[in-house]
């Protein structure tokens, strides 16, 4: 794996969840009450996609393999995103949802966000920037688009309408040929995921 485009996916997938984090933030203090209620049909749409409250779990393990579950299909979400150079556009969208979240904190729970709580969102962020970086290095081996606006643009301008855009190296052939990446990739991952997930539950 090509080290120098690593760093430059992270760095594109960073700023994008920095910059929607700001933005949103920015129109947050706008617009306070349409923000809010952006933020509530959001809420809707994740409580039909099988989120459940926390209050409805019966212990602190359940909330646990919840939080745990959660984040591992989110995690599966960015690598599959990832692996057909969109992660950029998710990471707007988590970046945006979590400065609703933080931001609109004072209307919906009535207190503003604690140092304890912008370190669970910072892991959270951490492990969904790894996921879509580590995924965009492996599209930019199989797919030969580089992480430059223009090599980017013409790539999502042929492709935008493609369910599985033309390869030009095997996806199998670049997994394979990353194999060490890949475990240490899950192990770290992994281990954020784990201690995300108990960082919010017994971690305040």
């Amino acid at each position: 794996m090509d080290r120098h485009i690593f760093l430059k996916w992270l760095k594109i997938n960073g700023l994008c969840f920095i910059g929607a984090l700001i933005v949103v933030f920015l129109l947050v203090q706008l617009f306070p009450n349409v923000m809010l209620g952006f933020l509530g049909r959001w809420a809707s749409l994740i409580e039909l996609a099988g989120a459940k409250k926390m209050a409805d779990l019966p212990s602190d393990f359940d909330i646990f393999i919840h939080i745990l579950s959660r984040n591992s299909v989110s995690i599966f979400i960015v690598f599959v995103i990832g692996l057909l150079l969109q992660a950029p556009i998710l990471m707007v969208v988590f970046g945006s949802f979590y400065s609703l979240i933080a931001f609109l904190a004072p209307l919906t729970i009535g207190k503003t966000f604690t140092l304890v709580d912008w370190i669970l969102i910072a892991i959270e962020a951490l492990f969904l920037t790894i996921t879509a970086t580590f995924s965009s290095t492996l599209a930019t081996e199989i797919f030969g688009a580089k992480p430059e606006k223009k090599q980017l643009l013409e790539y999502w301008k042929k492709n935008w309408k493609k369910l599985l855009p033309k390869q030009k190296r095997s996806w199998r052939i670049v997994f394979k040929e990353n194999k060490k990446e890949f475990i240490l990739f899950i192990i770290i991952v992994l281990a954020l995921l784990l201690f995300g997930a108990w960082f919010e539950v017994w971690g305040y």
